[in-house]
């Protein structure tokens, strides 16, 4: 039964975010549209999320929650969403939002997979904590899509 750290499913997280960070900055540099330009680099610098939120942990407690073992390791989330993926210059706005939603649903899904074990306290918390994040994200993403700010 494999084991798994609390430390090495957040890497697997951040990993992704960084990907995610460079693609965006790709995304930015390309296109010809000045709402997908600040979008885009609103995005880049918004999915920097993990580090934050874990940073705002105490060392203590981070130290600790980071040590856990989590019985089952889950899934690597789902880079089709993005790698691969190619916007035109040209792209609107939405095609952002809706890739930033899937990505939201790629984390969404790791971490549940997460939460579906057995879990200590502290670490059911930080799980339940970024499941949240991500979820009130993807509200605010369909709003910003659904006001055609862009």
């Amino acid at each position: 039964m494999p084991v798994i750290t609390v430390a090495e499913v957040l890497k697997i997280a951040e990993d992704f975010e960084s990907r995610l960070v460079e693609y965006y900055a790709e995304i930015s540099e390309r296109t010809t549209r000045e709402g997908v330009h600040l979008l885009a680099d609103y995005m880049g610098r918004h999915r920097r999320r993990l580090a934050e939120a874990l940073s705002r942990i105490p060392d203590g407690k981070r130290t600790r929650i980071s040590g856990r073992p989590i019985r089952y390791q889950p899934d690597k989330p789902d880079c089709s969403c993005f790698e691969g993926r190619q916007l035109a210059a040209d792209a609107p706005a939405t095609e952002i939002l809706d890739l930033a939603v899937e990505v939201d649903e790629c984390l969404i899904a790791l971490y549940k997979q997460v939460l579906r074990q057995e879990l200590d306290p502290e670490v059911r918390e930080l799980f339940e904590s970024l499941v949240h994040c991500e979820e009130w994200d993807e509200v605010e993403l369909k709003k910003i899509k659904a006001m055609d700010y862009f």
